[in-house]
């Protein structure tokens, strides 16, 4: 799998999947606000607006162990946990759209549970556009992060792979030179990895 040549048409579409993508960031930076946590005594309060149908909440552990999990059917939401029978330690709470993932650190300790809003951030999930045998795929990226892309073939081996930092990582994959079938797109940035199977042919 090569990079593809850059023709007028191939920019064409690009410059499309960028300016989409920073739309999404600029709606995204405002939706982030509308998850809103609070500690009262040793219960997390979460409330969210703007949520999408389908969307998820899950608390982790370090681990990544899953300790809470609610899909969301309604625009508006509120629940309270009840972190009193948890250890002490680090917890992540995600709340995940189709686009986009936001992470608020907690952590419970001798004083009680605290919500680390300095380490909490916002993951934009990639974008997917393929035109014939080529798939291009765009990441915004707004803590100028290593975003490293592997693709793998239907047997898990790695095809190739392509690091970048930029706040808009584009990458275009060339599929014409290899058989039909299916294949996956890995994308990793820091402790995060998200995937993607393409099917060809």
């Amino acid at each position: 799998i090569s990079n593809l040549t850059k023709t007028p048409k191939i920019m064409k579409n690009l410059l499309k999947v960028t300016v989409l993508v920073l739309a999404l960031v600029l709606g995204n930076t405002v939706n982030a606000k509308d998850i809103e946590v609070k500690v009262k005594k040793e219960q997390l309060v979460v409330s969210l607006e703007n949520t999408q149908e389908g969307s998820s909440l899950i608390l982790t552990d370090m681990s990544g162990e899953v300790l809470f999990k609610d899909t969301l059917m309604e625009s508006s939401y509120k629940k309270a946990l009840d972190l009193h029978s948890i250890p002490k330690g680090t917890y992540f709470l995600n709340f995940e759209k189709d686009d986009s993932i936001v992470t608020t650190v907690i952590r419970k300790d001798n004083d009680g549970v605290t919500v680390n809003k300095a380490s909490s951030k916002i993951f934009f999930k990639p974008f997917y556009k393929t035109l014939e045998d080529k798939v291009m795929v765009s990441f915004t990226n707004p803590g100028y992060e290593n975003a490293t892309f592997r693709v793998y073939d239907a047997d898990g081996n790695l095809m190739t792979t392509s690091t970048n930092n930029d706040l808009v990582v584009k990458k275009t994959f060339d599929f014409s030179e290899v058989p039909a079938g299916k294949y996956m797109i890995a994308l990793t940035v820091g402790d995060r990895t998200i995937t993607k199977t393409i099917t060809l042919g």
